[in-house]
């Protein structure tokens, strides 16, 4: 009885310690926009809920978190403060899991890894579904490997559907965890010959899926969507090199800083499937890890879906592997030959180093650095709160995000959201919300909170409008992981009101290959002295989809043909590359062009193009003139004092 109890109570200790370092500083920074849309959503009655779930979330954390605000009241402090509860239960499940599927040691490994994981602290401290569905994968995990151990007990089985059905409601990815079970189920019945297992561990499984039939709904919506998250295809080795950088770092160290405790995990997560005991217990761990990956990259085939969180789940499978290669070091340190013991005494204690030093500065990073920190909305509000005018009025740009800024703000100015959360952005809407929201607020100024609108408007045309019609007065930056950005726009004339029409564009025709054409230019002058910067707006309409993902150019070029200024680019951004754009609808693409401050007076050329990269290939003009087989000019510009 005293070594069980002593058994026990370092995992507890542990559990104790998640707990400690979870709650510290745990309402230290703002919310970001997912957990302000999360913490309204889960304000809203059951039927609001169910009908106003966005598209790519499921109900279950939003039902759950519902009920808990209900007893605890709305403040975000308690909203995380239900994922922090949950984020220490994924520690003493790591614990459980290295030991069914290992030794105990395995287990205390891999919940002392999980205790101090930057990954598991940031989505612990964080009011959303990860760290509920990071606990309920993990529970499922472990109740086919006990059902599995005892089949003729019915109610495991019957726990374990339950749990899976709960983790497909908390996130669609958890869907993985089906075949992962039909993995583990034949093999351990083809192993024993206990083939009713196969009836009962179908049966969980199928009871599991009939009971999700209901997210057939939600599963629609999201296929159909138009415009996912990530506009831009990954590499799969861009996916594995960004999802390994995060599950070891929590996106909390700088990229070279964070290779060597990536290449030391990576090593022990070998060490630990190579050296796995039962063998086949380890395959089932990397398989874990494995499969998610395979079935995220397979899905990013059709359209990119790559987000490190959408891989939560599997992050655990990582750290058993590398609590099983820890515990291979340990015994070859105290192996009886003294060249084993000195070779693996000094691997532990690079180990420990090199990842104890990188998570320690992760984690104060995290904790500490305003730079790792969660998007800064709490001192935007504040900022505009303190500074706001009587007939001012606040355009919020980012898809949502003022769920995560109207809390902290106290003052009284009507605001507007552009675009409204999970819809595409056109110039029509632009210029209809802002004349409605400025009308008869005479010399009223507008506040523009920026975040993220680099995917949800990416033709820039809210800033470009309010550009055109006003002048910026005051600009503050707040640092974050995206960042939040406050603008306050005055109108050009003191006295005149914000008064917004459609951009005109000067027609201006060139077909690129067949897949692209130039419609027209919007450019702020002819006439531009040196050291100025040439503002110019493009407008392209895609004829077919693109093959690739080109880039374009816009050159000034003198009297010899010379570039003297330009800008090389993605059109539009990097959110949304050529290969995402709709055909047939015009798009606004902006460009900067800095003159050198000692340019001599003249007339210059401005040619446009396109060209594939990296080999620079042109794409050639449809009906080229003499001499322009690759480019467009556009009509030249004066430089002069």
């Amino acid at each position: 009885m005293p070594d069980r109890r002593i058994s026990l109570a370092i995992p507890c200790l542990l559990t104790y310690l998640a707990f400690g370092l979870r709650l510290h500083l745990l309402d230290g920074q703002s919310l970001w926009f997912d957990e302000g849309f999360a913490l309204q959503l889960a304000s809203k009655t059951l039927p609001q809920i169910v009908g106003q779930n966005p598209v790519g979330w499921l109900p279950l954390h939003s039902v759950a978190l519902h009920f808990w605000l209900q007893l605890v009241g709305q403040s975000p402090f308690m909203a995380r403060f239900f994922s922090l509860f949950f984020g220490v239960l994924v520690v003493a499940m790591l614990y459980l899991l290295g030991k069914e599927l290992a030794s105990p040691a395995t287990g205390v490994i891999a919940s002392l890894l999980g205790c101090f994981s930057p990954f598991l602290v940031y989505y612990s401290q964080e009011a959303r579904v990860y760290a509920l569905w990071l606990f309920l994968s993990l529970l499922s995990a472990y109740l086919l490997l006990r059902a599995l151990r005892s089949p003729e007990r019915l109610r495991w089985w019957l726990a374990y559907g339950v749990a899976t059905t709960l983790a497909i409601y908390s996130h669609y990815f958890s869907v993985f965890l089906v075949p992962w079970g039909v993995i583990a189920l034949v093999r351990e019945a083809v192993r024993t010959r206990r083939w009713r297992m196969l009836l009962w561990g179908a049966g969980a499984q199928l009871l599991a899926l009939l009971l999700c039939l209901p997210l057939i709904g939600f599963a629609e919506a999201s296929v159909v969507d138009r415009y996912g998250f990530w506009r831009s295809r990954l590499s799969p080795f861009q996916v594995v090199a960004d999802l390994w950088y995060n599950l070891t770092t929590g996106g909390s160290l700088p990229w070279d800083q964070a290779l060597p405790a990536m290449a030391i995990l990576a090593l022990l997560a070998i060490v630990g499937l190579v050296r796995f005991s039962p063998r086949w217990n380890g395959v089932l761990v990397a398989l874990y890890f494995a499969i998610p990956l395979l079935g995220m990259l397979a899905m990013s085939m059709w359209r990119e879906l790559y987000v490190a969180r959408y891989l939560a789940g599997a992050v655990p499978a990582v750290y058993l592997l590398a609590a099983r290669g820890l515990e291979e070091l340990f015994t070859v340190a105290t192996a009886s030959r003294r060249l084993l013991r000195a070779w693996g005494s000094v691997a532990i204690l690079c180990s420990v180093a090199v990842m104890g030093f990188s998570w320690t500065q992760a984690l104060g990073n995290y904790f500490y650095s305003p730079l790792y920190a969660r998007d800064d909305f709490r001192s935007a509000a504040l900022f505009v709160s303190a500074h706001e005018g009587e007939n001012d009025a606040i355009v919020i740009s980012g898809g949502g995000i003022f769920t995560a800024f109207l809390p902290y703000y106290d003052g009284n100015l009507p605001w507007v959201d552009l675009p409204p959360f999970g819809e595409w952005l056109v110039e029509e809407q632009v210029v209809e919300s802002l004349n409605s929201l400025l009308a008869g607020r005479e010399g009223g100024r507008v506040w523009l909170v920026l975040s993220g609108n680099e995917i949800t408007d990416p033709q820039n045309l809210i800033v470009a409008h309010l550009w055109t019609m006003g002048h910026v007065v005051q600009a503050e930056a707040f640092p974050g992981r995206t960042g939040v950005r406050v603008l306050l726009f005055s109108p050009r004339h003191e006295s005149a009101s914000f008064t917004f029409g459609p951009f005109s564009y000067q027609p201006w025709r060139g077909n690129f290959d067949n897949q692209v054409e130039l419609l027209g230019f919007d450019m702020d002058g002819t006439r531009f002295e040196p050291g100025s910067d040439i503002h110019l707006a493009l407008q392209w309409q895609v004829l077919t989809s693109f093959r690739e993902d080109y880039h374009t150019f816009v050159h000034v070029l003198n009297g010899g043909r010379r570039v003297v200024a330009g800008h090389d680019k993605v059109p539009l951004n990097d959110y949304f590359r050529p290969t995402a754009w709709p055909v047939g609808e015009p798009l606004r693409d902006e460009y900067l062009l800095s003159l050198p401050s000692d340019l001599p007076n003249g007339t210059y050329e401005l040619e446009v193009g396109w060209y594939s990269y990296p080999d620079l290939e042109r794409l050639p003009l449809v009906e080229a003139g003499d001499g322009e087989h690759d480019r467009v000019l556009l009509p030249p510009v004066i430089v002069g004092r």
